[in-house]
């Protein structure tokens, strides 16, 4: 997250975790050989909403690239000035592998980074760790507003059609795979 920062996060303290509904947006491209390869392409890649991550596909069609877009469970880390949103997507159940012995990182007061760190890469993992692609955090802008986590959550995800260039793209919606019993659990140890 260190060039997307825009603002010194380490001055700023944690005020709360809330566990939200985000989205990720990935392109696949046919390679050679009927191979294919998938891109993400960070921060650009997390959104909000599911309107926000098709906007993302559109402003990234070429021809030859198909889209899928995953709902995942993410955390809204909120600070006195500033809001940051954090997936770990590649696992199932996001973030259940994360080693609760950093609790006090993440607890009111904490240093933002400080947080930041310990739900990233940096932090202590149970094993298997995930690896560092599985993580995309971001700085939410003022008139963004991910939604908070019901509780009964359930998660889509979506794969693009193409009916040419001068179309918008259509969207297949399918069951997701991903569990927010991981990040409710961050957010209630945050709490404690």
């Amino acid at each position: 997250m260190s060039e997307s920062s825009y603002r010194d996060l380490a001055k700023e303290h944690l005020e709360r975790i809330v566990p939200v509904s985000l989205y990720v947006t990935t392109r696949q491209r046919n390679a050679w050989h009927g191979t294919a390869s998938l891109h993400y392409r960070g921060p650009i890649s997390l959104s909000c909403t599911l309107s926000e991550a098709q906007a993302v596909a559109e402003d990234w069609r070429a021809q030859g690239s198909t889209f899928s877009i995953e709902q995942v469970p993410g955390l809204h880390l909120m600070s006195e000035w500033s809001d940051v949103i954090i997936v770990e997507f590649h696992s199932d159940i996001s973030f259940l592998a994360w080693d609760q012995s950093q609790s006090d990182q993440i607890r009111r007061g904490a240093a933002m980074t400080d947080a930041i760190d310990a739900l990233g890469t940096p932090g202590r993992w149970r094993s298997p760790r995930p690896s560092e692609q599985s993580f995309i955090a971001r700085l939410l802008q003022p008139e963004e507003a991910p939604i908070p986590l019901g509780s009964r959550a359930r998660f889509m995800a979506w794969s693009s059609v193409s009916h040419g260039g001068g179309y918008a793209l259509e969207w297949n919606a399918h069951p997701g795979r991903h569990n927010a019993s991981g990040v409710r659990r961050i957010s209630r140890l945050a709490q404690d």
